[in-house]
């Protein structure tokens, strides 16, 4: 007997022209096909729209995708986020794979602001990459300790202080 399963999954984040981000993520493999849309606003990271669509549900648990993901509308995304999305989304009753999409798009989210401080050789200096990784933080304040670039003890961090800028 031949078996064969087959994975793929891909995250998108598109910036929109009001400063919020648009996050696709799709997984498709050969037990369930699933498509998860979330819209982030910045500068708070609030989820402010959340869809999903199980064409090929493998767990029964999944079934009710819309009802189960509209529960993580309004969260922010920062500290707490996995506590927070296991919580409303998984569970017993709940859907493990809308908690995944949630925490990978939110995770995408989060890279597309960080990226370029995170990309080398790109002809900056030192100071003028912490420059810009300060300036997006300035814009996008949520993002203190959501990742290394913006961790607690960072180069980045350094002299910040939430709300006032550096201090």
């Amino acid at each position: 007997m031949i078996l064969d399963f087959i994975r793929n999954k891909i995250v998108e984040v598109e910036p929109q022209p009001d400063g919020s981000v648009s996050v696709n993520w799709r997984l498709k493999d050969s037990l369930m096909d699933v498509n998860v849309k979330i819209l982030i606003q910045t500068p708070e990271l609030e989820i402010k729209e959340a869809r999903a669509e199980m064409k090929r549900p493998f767990l029964q648990n999944c079934l009710p995708a819309q009802d189960r993901i509209e529960k993580i509308v309004g969260v922010r995304v920062g500290a707490g986020l996995r506590k927070i999305a296991a919580g409303l989304l998984g569970g017993d009753e709940g859907c493990d794979v809308l908690k995944a999409a949630v925490l990978e798009s939110c995770n995408a989210a989060i890279l597309h602001f960080t990226r370029y401080t995170l990309q080398a050789g790109d002809g900056l200096s030192d100071e003028e990459k912490l420059a810009g990784a300060r300036a997006n933080l300035e814009a996008n304040p949520r993002m203190a300790g959501s990742c290394v670039v913006y961790a607690e003890g960072s180069p980045v961090m350094e002299g910040y202080r939430a709300g006032g800028g550096e201090g």
